[in-house]
């Protein structure tokens, strides 16, 4: 067992330095930095305003930049092994299959995590900042602007884009065990990633559509509903975001909503991969 940690882990570190080296997603991460830093000098309304334009701003561009890079490293994960034929080199040492598709995912949340903790961290002190600028005006409420810079509920926030894009990864991953095309994995990838957006509000579409179709549409339905997440539960991050309290035991809920499939698309993976011919 140990053994199996150490490959995975080792599988896992050399994925994870491969993509920091990658220039695209330097050049992503700088982006994201700067409009997080741009971001404080379009907003000259009242402090809650402000508050509210840099927070859905920030966030926005957290989880635009994750999922470029999500979707980029995902797609470039085995595809790209193939196509420099290194895959052989590192089957060919006791390394199973499901540990390489392991190692591999875990590299890319590792990359994905260090990435959407330094622009959280980035938020944080961005919104202190402009909370100072605001509490040395004439006849500011200091503990409110502090209170709205520094709320905690923010974690909530980004805890839920981080675990989204986790997801959106692992769906990469597993189509990236199908395909030998980058721009396959990435189409394939956005496609699900709409439908997990739409799949609520076509539910609901669909079910009222007549007793008739019932047995049929509630079928489909459920086959949609257990193989495409449903990304309408991360709308918990714009209620965050607006101020809204949203409890703790909800998040989590997402959190383990979230890891069920991750779980559930590495499964899937590794026994795709297991049978595909190299």
């Amino acid at each position: 067992m140990r053994g199996c940690f150490r490959r995975i882990l080792a599988v896992a570190q050399n994925t994870f330095l491969e993509a920091v080296r990658q220039k695209v997603f330097a050049v992503l991460l700088i982006f994201a930095l700067v409009l997080l830093g741009g971001a404080s000098y379009f907003a000259e309304f009242s402090f809650q305003e402000q508050f509210k334009f840099l927070k859905d701003l920030s966030y926005a561009a957290i989880s635009l930049t994750g999922l470029l890079v999500g979707l980029l490293g995902a797609a470039q994960l085995i595809p790209g092994e193939i196509e420099r034929r290194t895959i052989l080199t590192a089957l060919c040492r006791p390394l199973r299959r499901w540990e390489f598709i392991a190692g591999k995912f875990l590299g890319l949340a590792g990359l994905l995590a260090g990435m959407v903790g330094i622009m959280a961290l980035t938020v944080w002190g961005l919104l202190g900042w402009k909370g100072l600028q605001l509490m040395g005006g004439e006849g500011a409420d200091s503990a409110a602007i502090w209170s709205e810079a520094m709320d905690p509920r923010l974690i909530q926030a980004g805890l839920l884009i981080g675990v989204k894009l986790v997801v959106v990864a692992a769906i990469a991953v597993f189509f990236s065990t199908v395909a030998t095309s980058t721009t396959f994995v990435i189409a394939m990838t956005l496609m699900v990633y709409l439908i997990g957006h739409l799949q609520s509000v076509a539910r609901e579409q669909w079910l009222e559509t007549g007793e008739a179709a019932h047995g049929v549409v509630r079928l489909f339905l459920a086959a949609v509903s257990f193989l495409v997440p449903d990304f309408n539960l991360y709308n918990l991050i714009d209620e965050i975001v607006a101020g809204n309290m949203v409890a703790w035991h909800s998040t989590l809920g997402v959190v383990g909503y979230s890891v069920v499939y991750v779980i559930i698309l590495l499964a899937a993976s590794a026994v795709v991969f297991e049978g595909r011919d190299i």
